[in-house]
């Protein structure tokens, strides 16, 4: 009997697993590219949008409303500390990101309010009857 030897055939499942898997409506598929996963809720009196952010200061977040579009957004800029080194690795990465949310017409502009904390954004989107609303709002974070 010969000797079998296991060959790596080029389109191997394993070389090729995580792109075939990676699904663009996989929320794995957003989260390991940059962008922050979100949970959004509701109840009888608001709407909750969190969003995990484990490392960004509140200082450096914007939230902002153009009329009836919340978006979210963070820029980290690369710091002289970084460029000055000599890597042999570095998986530290100057990020950012955006997000943007369609707010539903029973939002009342003028309570959304957020909150920073152990890593999550959370923002408060109380519901109204009617009433009348500003176009544009920067949301200040506590």
């Amino acid at each position: 009997m010969g000797n079998l030897i296991k060959k790596n055939d080029f389109f191997s499942p394993s070389i090729f697993k995580d792109f075939f898997e990676d699904d663009i409506f996989n929320d794995r598929f957003f989260h390991r590219r940059g962008m922050p996963p979100v949970n959004v809720s509701e109840d009888n009196e608001k709407y909750q949008i969190e969003l995990s952010v484990p490392g960004i200061e509140k200082e450096n977040i914007n939230i902002t409303r153009d009329k009836d579009m919340l978006t979210v957004s963070y820029e980290q800029k690369t710091s002289d500390e970084y460029r000055d080194k000599n890597y042999h690795k570095r998986e530290f990465q100057c990020s950012s990101f955006t997000r943007s949310f369609n707010l539903p017409p029973d939002v009342d502009f003028s309570k959304i309010d957020s909150m920073h904390h152990d890593g999550v954004l959370t923002i408060h989107l109380p519901k109204l009857e009617n009433a009348k609303r500003e176009d544009m709002v920067n949301i200040e974070i506590h």
